[in-house]
């Protein structure tokens, strides 16, 4: 473990390797060495409260430590480590999870994770469904389904031992109850922008000029970029007067996002514009007319939509998860059915030729919360939880 103070706070970073020692399925989430630095930073001065983000790898151990000092504990949900060991509720195959029905069905998911059992089951599904009917009952499969009920009943516990739960959307704390967690501890607190404070750049466009879309995040298949790709090149190749901008990295998933850049190579209206740096996004908006997320997973409190109506722009977003809760149709942006093209292209169409629509829905967006009033709201349950230990 390093220890170093940064802008005046002193900083641990724990470097790690879950794969060893004898379980490395479990390290991911319960692994002995995180509970020990854990323990040693706190056993080093007093605290007063622990607040885990997240939670994904080190959840458990820390929790474990917490409740040893007697120390109250909150957590910070940003997706669904809790309940699924892909974090996201996208199966191996690419394919939206309703959730954790069956241990044997999160079972067969993680397995579809390798290769071997990852290809035949996007070539053949059915096939596949008939080949996991048997092979669940044989020893390695038993072997893992006990592995997976442990994990599952590990941090089940070890969330219901939280003193409080912060959600950023209404949507998660439905889901982890539809689940059957205790939700009576969750908390909805809606995330704040580190906005800066001087005037919003105008992001509005010129009289004549076309549609401006913009994209921002991962360009990877869970985000559903070639939906946008597609909806776009359709437009594109009816004449339509749009544009769009990409912006992200396209080194994490590099076969999809070329196959994407072949895909719209004759279109120079859609540019690839690769990553920027995190000040640089109120530039990136302000040359955006609609912001649009066509996310294949169901998310939770998008920034980057939180981002847009503080520059004053409207999200076309998929009718799914934290983005639905997020974006009211028709009054501060659009949605579209999941994994659609052709109905984001309908909706972005709607934005090129309803008059007044584009500006109804920039009046329709709601205020923006900022950091610091984020904080504000969850200084005054860190009070209360602490008076309530004293």
């Amino acid at each position: 473990m390093e220890s170093a103070v940064q802008d005046g706070v002193r900083v641990h970073r724990l470097f790690y390797d879950v794969k060893l020692g004898d379980d490395p399925f479990r390290n991911l989430y319960d692994y002995p060495p995180v509970g020990a630095a854990f323990r040693q930073v706190v056993s080093d001065r007093p605290f007063d409260l622990v607040h885990i983000i997240s939670g994904y790898l080190l959840a458990k151990p820390v929790v474990d430590v917490a409740r040893e000092m007697s120390l109250p504990v909150v957590i910070t949900l940003t997706e669904f480590w809790f309940m699924c060991a892909r974090l996201n509720l996208m199966q191996a195959t690419d394919q939206l999870c309703s959730g954790p029905e069956r241990v044997e069905k999160c079972t067969r998911c993680l397995m579809e994770h390798k290769r071997r059992y990852r290809l035949p089951s996007r070539a053949t599904p059915k096939l596949m469904n008939l080949f996991w009917s048997v092979f669940e009952h044989t020893p390695i499969t038993s072997s893992m389904m006990l592995a997976v009920s442990a994990r599952q009943a590990a941090l089940r516990n070890t969330l219901d031992a939280v003193d409080l739960v912060i959600c950023p959307s209404r949507y998660l704390i439905g889901k982890f109850a539809e689940f059957g967690f205790k939700t009576e501890r969750f908390l909805f607190v809606r995330q704040g922008l580190a906005a800066p404070d001087t005037a919003r750049p105008d992001s509005r466009r010129a009289d004549g000029d076309g549609l401006r879309l913009g994209y921002v995040g991962q360009i990877k298949t869970h985000k559903g970029v070639d939906l946008l790709i597609d909806a776009v090149v359709g437009l594109l190749n009816n004449q339509e007067n749009v544009s769009l901008d990409i912006w992200g990295t396209d080194t994490e998933s590099p076969a999809y996002a070329a196959a994407l850049k072949r895909r719209s190579a004759h279109h120079p209206a859609i540019r690839w514009n690769g990553r920027y740096l995190g000040a640089e996004v109120w530039n990136v908006l302000a040359d955006m007319d609609v912001l649009v997320m066509p996310s294949r997973w169901y998310e939770n409190s998008p920034n980057s939509i939180l981002e847009a109506y503080y520059m004053g722009i409207p999200a076309v977003v998929t009718n799914l998860g934290g983005m639905a809760e997020l974006v009211g149709h028709e009054k501060s942006g659009l949605l579209f059915e999941l994994n659609d093209a052709g109905d984001l292209r309908r909706q972005i169409r709607r934005l090129i030729h309803e008059p007044g629509l584009l500006e109804r829905l920039r009046v329709g967006i709601p205020p923006v919360k900022t950091i610091d009033e984020e904080m504000e709201e969850i200084l005054s349950h860190y009070h209360r939880l602490i008076e309530r230990v004293r």
